[in-house]
C-alpha cells in the first residue's frame, strides 16, 4: 500500500498543489499507512506537515484541520510523549 499511497502524493501535489485539500488526505493516507507498518516516527512527520497545511489552506477550526490535529495527538501517544500530545488533545 506504501508505494501507492506515495505515488498518489505525488501526483496529488503535481496536480493539486501542497496545500490542496485532497493532497491533505492522501498525506493522511500515507502517514496512517506507515503508522500501521511501526514507522511511528515517519507518520508523525507527515501528520505535521498535514496539520499546519490544514490550518493554513482550512483554518484551525475546520473538521479536517480538527482531525489532523487529532491523528497527531494519537500518534504522539504512541510514541509515549504525552506532554506533546496532552495540549493538542484539549485544543
Amino acid at each position: 500500500a506504501e508505494p501507492l499511497d506515495r505515488r498518489r502524493l505525488e501526483a496529488s501535489e503535481r496536480a493539486l498543489g501542497q496545500n490542496h485539500p485532497d493532497t491533505l488526505i492522501v498525506i493522511g493516507n500515507l502517514a496512517a499507512t506507515l503508522n500501521a507498518q511501526g514507522r511511528i516516527f515517519e507518520a508523525e512527520a507527515l501528520e505535521r506537515r498535514r496539520l499546519k497545511a490544514s490550518e493554513q489552506a482550512l483554518g484551525p477550526e475546520h473538521p479536517r484541520t480538527l482531525s489532523a490535529l487529532g491523528n497527531l495527538a494519537m500518534t504522539l501517544c504512541e510514541l509515549h510523549r504525552h506532554a506533546e500530545a496532552e495540549p493538542l488533545q484539549q485544543q
